[in-house]
């Protein structure tokens, strides 16, 4: 029993860390698991974007919004908004649409949690 549950969260495991991305918008379910990958392997082949994919907003059958980023440090969260667009039947990264979003976030420490020597 123990080995099943073992070959179970190594084969699924994976799958959800590493699972699509949430996929929104009037033409979602246009999309195939396929274009997906793809839109994903355009992003990574982007320099200076990064990699993780937040959400993807499907707003024609070929061109997505995307948004990747996040928390960066302690009191700092950055988005990339871009839209990736499918031509002759590869998707890229459309260089020009791509925003940077920097938003403080709040540090939930208190001045009572700060030690002292």
């Amino acid at each position: 029993m123990k080995r099943r549950l073992g070959i179970v969260l190594t084969i699924a495991l994976p799958l959800v860390a590493f699972g699509a991305p949430p996929v929104s918008g009037p033409y979602a379910k246009k999309l195939s698991k396929i274009d997906i990958e793809q839109v994903q392997a355009a992003i990574a082949k982007k320099q200076g974007i990064p990699r993780n994919v937040r959400k993807i907003e499907a707003i024609r059958p070929d061109k997505v919004a995307v948004q990747t980023g996040g928390k960066r440090g302690l009191n700092m969260e950055i988005y990339y908004d871009f839209t990736v667009s499918k031509r002759a039947g590869k998707w890229a990264v459309d260089a020009n649409s791509v925003q940077i979003t920097d938003e403080p976030t709040n540090n939930h420490r208190l001045d009572s949690d700060a030690t002292g020597r």
